[in-house]
């Protein structure tokens, strides 16, 4: 494939509509949060699990933000804005 969309899915911009960031970095969270409960549920470990999972999801988004700041930097630098 050379990279393009397969014909018939709309890009991820159009579905999403620009908020893919931030949708991504509360679904990181959601998913450590949910992870933890579960794992406190299986163990018995009340409240040890959920918080550390939910960190482990924090520091993924915040590591996945920074990835995708860091590529818009690398796209923006090949832009002049006119200057």
């Amino acid at each position: 494939m050379d990279g393009k969309t397969p014909r018939g899915i709309p890009p991820k911009e159009a579905i999403t509509g620009g908020f893919s960031g931030g949708v991504d970095f509360f679904t990181y969270i959601v998913t450590g949060l949910l992870i933890g409960l579960f794992f406190d549920w299986l163990t018995g470990w009340s409240p040890i699990m959920t918080i550390v999972w939910s960190l482990l999801g924090i520091g993924v988004g915040a590591w996945r933000m920074w990835q995708r700041s860091a590529e818009i930097e690398e796209q923006a630098e090949g832009i002049s804005h006119g200057v």
